[in-house]
């Protein structure tokens, strides 16, 4: 089994090549030697930008005379679909995958260098990878996802944890669990999102990790995360998310409960009519007016009649 070195001057990884990955274009030869389509494809990389002109040529062919302009190495799970016609100059690469592979779950890492002292000596390819929506991620994605979520700048990261949650897969949601620790709260926070747009068990697993968060943004993120799934657990962890010491946290939840109207929401919404601070009162207030229930409408008239304990 062959492996690729990624380093830089904190760690190396290996990105094992295992089987069921298409290794594309390694930087060797020049596309015009490699396609059939050389009258009808031209394609210049200088400074991060591409100028391309395409007449009726495959999407693959693409890729791979692009890959060679930049000195990128393509790995893929299948071959690309379909063929184009363009024509553009001065555009930024990553909008052009963006339009390229916009029926695909990708990843565009250009940042990794070979030297252990210095970043610009033995410089290795950077990797745009391919996968396939829906499928598993084979060892070494997982690997090259965790890479990019280590070291990758913020947009990087984001782009990663939107290709996770494209793929929706048990293993996606691992390693998007493993985002959750990034130092960055946008990173943790866009994390959230993606493992809420998923949902199912493992994916609240991971969100309710977050509710324990030293910065409470994110745990209020994490508490409006669980509104868009009804599942018991969901529940049951915005309950426990209701001590939370700040406000702004318990307001969260207020929030998260009135998009899931239920007896048990009814309920915990009631019981926030008594909270210490008045605005998470008023907050819950408005959540069961909200909801519109006769029970709940109920519950908010007494308590005003009884001008709510402080």
């Amino acid at each position: 089994m062959k492996s690729m070195a990624v380093r830089n001057n904190k760690r190396a990884i290996l990105f094992p090549l295992w089987a069921g990955l298409l290794i594309v274009g390694s930087l060797a030869p020049p596309f015009a030697a490699a396609s059939g389509h050389t009258d009808e494809l031209s394609v210049r990389v200088h400074d991060g930008l591409v100028s391309l002109t395409a007449c009726n040529v495959s999407v693959q062919d693409v890729i791979e005379a692009i890959a060679v302009q930049a000195g990128l190495r393509i790995v893929q799970h299948a071959a690309l679909d379909g063929t184009v016609n363009l024509h553009f100059a001065g555009r930024p690469l990553p909008a052009v995958l963006g339009e390229l592979l916009s029926n695909d779950s990708y990843q565009l890492f250009q940042r990794i260098t070979g030297g252990d002292e210095d970043e610009n000596t033995n410089p290795v390819p950077g990797t745009l990878w391919i996968f396939s929506a829906g499928s598993s991620l084979a060892p070494a994605a997982t690997l090259f996802f965790e890479a990019v979520l280590i070291h990758g700048n913020f947009r990087e990261k984001k782009e990663a944890i939107r290709d996770l949650q494209r793929l929706s897969t048990r293993d996606a949601v691992q390693t998007l669990s493993f985002a959750l620790g990034d130092e960055d709260s946008r990173v943790r926070n866009a994390a959230l999102e993606a493992l809420a747009k998923i949902g199912g068990d493992e994916a609240l697993a991971a969100i309710a990790s977050a509710s324990i968060d030293a910065d409470p943004r994110v745990r209020s993120e994490a508490a409006l995360a669980f509104s868009s799934s009804d599942a018991e657990s969901a529940v049951q962890y915005l309950k426990l998310a209701m001590a939370d010491p700040n406000p702004r946290v318990r307001m969260a939840v207020i929030d998260a409960f009135g998009d899931i109207p239920s007896e048990q929401a009814i309920a915990a919404l009631s019981l926030a009519l008594r909270d210490e601070d008045p605005e998470v009162r008023m907050h819950a207030a408005d959540a069961l007016e909200e909801i519109g229930d006769e029970i709940a409408f109920q519950v908010v008239m007494q308590a005003r009649k009884n001008e709510v304990p402080r």
